[in-house]
């Protein structure tokens, strides 16, 4: 996977690069689908939001290891995606949600990505259609 890279000064003072998640377009609709359209840190249904709202999270940020895997990426709100930063998964959420991260990333990806490429290509209607928009 490609990484977006630019440099940023981080809380810390030092200058890292930032490495943003670029990945395929039916694999990030494959993790959406697969969190259910929903932040995993306060549980905000994404259904109507805006794009640029929806964001993918490293569970393992990058400055610890972690990579671009489907295991490592979790549907986030902006503002939760942004308040967490770099810190640690245990200082930013309660062990229900931490749970709950364990279980989403668990599962197997195949079938999402299969169902976010029959989306994208048109042959299968779209989930969110279905769902009231609040």
């Amino acid at each position: 996977m490609a990484r977006n890279t630019r440099k940023v000064e981080t809380r810390h003072g030092s200058r890292n690069t930032y490495k943003g998640v670029v990945c395929r377009k039916d694999l990030r609709l494959a993790i959406y689908l697969r969190d259910s359209f929903r932040c995993v840190y306060c549980c905000r249904d994404l259904h109507g939001a805006q794009p640029k709202d929806i964001t993918l999270d490293h569970v393992k940020p990058h400055a610890d290891g972690g990579d671009n895997s489907p295991a490592n990426l979790v549907t986030a709100c902006r503002a939760c995606n942004c308040s967490r930063q770099d810190r640690p998964l245990n200082r930013f959420c309660g062990p229900e949600t931490r749970a709950d991260i364990r279980r989403l990333t668990a599962r197997k990806i195949d079938r999402y990505r299969r169902l976010a490429k029959a989306i994208i290509e048109g042959s299968t209607e779209d989930p969110r259609a279905n769902l009231p928009m609040d």
